[in-house]
């Protein structure tokens, strides 16, 4: 092979890993989830083929900014649920959006029109959601896009929640905010709607595959796991100070990311919307 075809090789391999990074969910430093059950009617097929081929086609058309995607776990406590979120890159895409719920009606029909089905068809009670504002977003300069988010729900203690939002900003987010360029972890907490006040850590992982390289299926955690996090092993202990006791995953366990995983959590896979 000449030096001709080794150059265009690589630059084929190159565009082509873009493209898949391109794929996932670019991450915003605000993300509303429906916090609605589906109704017991309603088949998770069906559901998953009107978010898939109506409502996200239509409402990604039709609004520069804020994004809709639709996630299904595949592993955690919750595997098997869909998880609707609406994702704004700023702020300012965040005030193009209704006030409240963008998952209602008139919250469809007010941004993409009106569809022959709308979300109060599938949804038990689409006013329910939860919108999280990304801790210190001004000091991330770009965030990545994941095909993966591992959500692990924290127990901040109460009393303990203004500091850590400041540990978050001065320790975390400089640390494994940066972690690698295949996994981060960024901290959000719940402003408005069911889950106010109450804070998540995203577990950004850019693909299933990438996953696969931390936490194989079937196997045992990879020693890569333990190798990343073992400089912030202090800082893991500061942290847990922040938490309730019990809620997180203690170092008797063995798991590299001892008091980074909380003991609730659920990873979601985005759902191709072709």
């Amino acid at each position: 092979m000449n030096i001709f075809k080794i150059i265009f090789a690589l630059c084929i391999s190159i565009v082509i890993g873009i493209i898949a990074y391109g794929q996932g969910i670019p991450l915003g430093e605000t993300i509303l989830v429906s916090t609605s059950s589906l109704k017991e009617s309603v088949d998770s097929d069906e559901f998953k083929s009107y978010m898939s081929k109506d409502f996200m086609p239509a409402w990604n058309k039709a609004t520069p900014g804020p994004t809709m995607y639709l996630l299904q776990a595949d592993r955690g406590d919750r595997s098997g649920e869909f998880l609707t979120i609406c994702n704004a890159e700023t702020q300012k895409d965040r005030k193009k959006l209704p006030k409240n719920s963008p998952f209602t009606d008139n919250a469809m029909i007010s941004v993409a029109g009106d569809l022959s089905k709308l979300p109060s068809s599938f949804l038990e009670n689409p006013d329910d959601y939860t919108e999280y504002h990304l801790i210190g977003g001004d000091q991330f300069s770009s965030l990545p896009s994941a095909d993966l988010l591992g959500i692990h729900y924290l127990q901040v203690k109460p009393d303990m929640a203004k500091d850590f939002e400041k540990l978050v900003v001065e320790k975390l987010n400089p640390t494994v905010g940066q972690l690698v360029h295949d996994m981060n972890l960024y901290y959000y907490k719940a402003v408005a709607g069911q889950d106010k006040g109450s804070f998540i850590t995203i577990f950004a992982i850019e693909s299933i595959e990438a996953r696969e390289r931390f936490w194989p299926t079937g196997g045992q955690e990879q020693e890569i796991v333990k190798q990343l996090f073992e400089p912030y092993k202090e800082l893991a202990l500061e942290l847990s100070s922040y938490l309730v006791e019990n809620s997180y995953l203690g170092p008797e366990s063995g798991g590299g990311a001892a008091y980074f995983e909380s003991l609730e959590w659920t990873d979601f896979v985005v759902v191709d919307s072709k």
